[in-house]
């Protein structure tokens, strides 16, 4: 029989040890929290919550998951609701205000 009572009984402490990791917080304000997700940041952040200015080298995928926000991306201004998915050009600049609680994905 191989339900999932059976694969655990077989598994090793050991094993069990790789499999649930630690996750990082990479950033962590009054208003939000970043955890690196492997390849992807797991970002929450609480309504009035400001992810300042800011540009990337690369182009910057987001998705917000739950809640909704203002993006200011470049010149425009755009007000979002979940689930929405953000691409976002390289070196340009944007922001983000969160006018609910807000969960996001950010693609490494």
């Amino acid at each position: 029989n191989h339900n999932v009572f059976n694969i655990f009984k077989k598994t090793k402490i050991s094993d069990i040890k790789k499999i649930i990791q630690d996750v990082e917080i990479v950033e962590k304000s009054e208003s939000h929290v970043a955890y690196d997700c492997g390849n992807c940041f797991y970002v929450k952040l609480e309504k009035g919550g400001v992810i300042s200015d800011h540009t990337h080298e690369h182009e910057e995928t987001v998705y917000l998951m739950e809640g909704e926000a203002e993006a200011i991306i470049g010149n425009d201004i755009k007000r979002i609701k979940a689930p929405a998915k953000l691409v976002i050009p390289s070196n340009v600049y944007h922001k983000f205000t969160a006018l609910t609680d807000v969960i996001g994905l950010e693609i490494k």
